[in-house]
């Protein structure tokens, strides 16, 4: 876990004392932090955390050819400036041996989220998550994860290892996805994405598209194409979600 976390994190890492140049001061790194081109990736993890006061909601449907379909419904919200509070509720319309969420609602998790570093050019984020049985069928588990970002102009690359550890059961997903933006409210994305579940592998590639509206709403399709393991042939993925920004409102 911590050598896939090393991995996936360390061509992101870029500590401030050697990486900025001779003429940057800490004042002019810590005017501007990274933006926030996307909430939420198709697969992947995103890296970034609510702001204080903020609250958002994703309502996501992901459906794979030959490993069935499910909706989850998620809530964050920013606590302070670096820590935020977050649940999910995962539901499997349909499920096969190797699908990652199981038939019918047999679980919710509630967990924590804290931002290490964000600057302009580099973001660093840990939480844990704690997964409740709801029934018969759930387990409790816990689920860490460590997520970085690092930016390259205005292309963000950003990856995450995300555990999920219960008694019977155990997965590991890894992830590197990219986002660029088009215009002020097109935002395209590319990921790779792999599973490890029942110790057998699935990778996908995925590439999707976000469209901003108004009042916080962005509303995106992904398109999961497996290209080896257990990984279905094809998939699509749709996310909508509303970040509700009080200030942001009232303006």
């Amino acid at each position: 876990m911590l050598f896939l976390a090393f991995l996936i994190a360390g061509p992101f890492v870029c500590i401030p004392t050697f990486c900025q140049s001779p003429n940057a001061s800490p004042a002019n790194q810590n005017s501007s932090v990274m933006p926030t081109y996307i909430e939420e990736f198709f697969l992947s993890e995103a890296v970034k955390n609510e702001d204080k006061g903020e609250l958002q909601l994703t309502v996501s449907a992901d459906s794979r050819n030959e490993l069935g379909s499910n909706t989850v419904l998620q809530l964050e919200y920013g606590l302070t400036g670096r820590l935020q509070v977050n649940s999910e509720v995962p539901y499997g319309i349909t499920a096969t041996r190797y699908s990652e969420v199981p038939a019918g609602w047999s679980s919710a998790t509630v967990g924590i989220q804290y931002q290490f570093f964000h600057d302009r050019a580099f973001a660093l984020t840990a939480g844990m998550d704690v997964g409740f049985p709801v029934n018969a069928k759930g387990e409790l588990s816990w689920e860490p994860t460590v997520l970085a970002a690092k930016s390259f102009g205005k292309l963000e690359l950003q990856g995450s290892v995300v555990a999920e550890l219960g008694k019977e059961s155990k997965s590991l997903a890894y992830n590197v996805a990219s986002v660029y933006p088009i215009r002020r409210r097109w935002f395209p994305s590319l990921e790779w994405n792999a599973r490890r579940i029942l110790a057998r592998n699935a990778y996908y590639v995925t590439p999707g598209l976000y469209r901003h509206f108004d009042h916080g709403f962005e509303v995106g399709v992904g398109a999961p194409l497996g290209i080896g393991g257990t990984a279905s042939s094809v998939g699509v993925v749709g996310k909508i979600t509303w970040e509700i920004d009080r200030d942001r409102d009232q303006d």
